[in-house]
């Protein structure tokens, strides 16, 4: 078998594992997940999963930053499509913030990423996978300053502080009973939170 035969096969070899750890994980949580049972609905022995992960923990945290990928990518897909013909930085930091908490309502996203990765991987190992959402808000942040549609400030903290704020509201919808009620509650919530940063001219004008 050639190199890149081989190199794909093992592409394909991992990427059935990553699925089916997602799915174990979200079944079952970390604790209660078995790597037998993830290299079985994988279709592979136990041998060929710690060749490509040395731990559940290992797995664990290659799904995570895959949830957190994934999350991203849609939030950005998002944007696009509500805010396409729009070029206030302002509206696209709104349809961002809403966005995340939507995405957030998916099961693998509230399994995964909210209530296990905290436990499972600590804050510091998460907060590094976590840079993929943080780097959204920053960016939609920082446009928003320099349209002068945010009062001037350092982006960095604001950045750490409001996605600290989404992933709270996010776990808060994830452990309630009326998950509807308490998405439109956090989604209120959220937005009153970012009208205080606006600039004053632009909250007396309600633009």
């Amino acid at each position: 078998m050639s190199r890149p035969a081989k190199q794909q096969r093992s592409e394909r070899t991992r990427r059935r594992l990553l699925d089916a750890a997602r799915e174990v994980f979200r079944r079952h949580g970390f604790a209660d997940a078995s790597m037998e049972e993830i290299a079985q609905r994988a279709g592979v022995s136990r041998g060929p999963l710690y060749h490509y992960f040395d731990s559940k923990q290992d797995l664990f945290a290659a799904v995570y930053e895959e949830v957190e990928q994934a999350l991203a990518a849609e939030i950005a897909s998002e944007i696009q499509n509500r805010t396409a013909a729009e070029t206030d930085a302002w509206q696209q930091v709104l349809v961002s913030s809403q966005a995340f908490l939507d995405v957030s309502l998916h099961p693998a996203v509230q399994r995964i990423a909210l209530l296990e990765a905290p436990t499972v991987l600590g804050w510091e190992a998460r907060g590094h996978i976590m840079r993929y959402g943080l780097a959204l808000i920053r960016r939609g942040l920082q446009n928003a300053i320099d349209q002068r549609l945010i009062e001037p400030q350092p982006v960095e903290p604001l950045a750490h502080i409001l996605r600290a704020a989404l992933s709270e509201g996010a776990l808060y919808i994830a452990r309630a009973k009326d998950q509807a009620a308490a998405r439109a509650e956090v989604g209120a919530a959220i937005e009153r939170l970012l009208e205080g940063l606006r600039q004053r001219r632009q909250r007396k004008s309600g633009k």
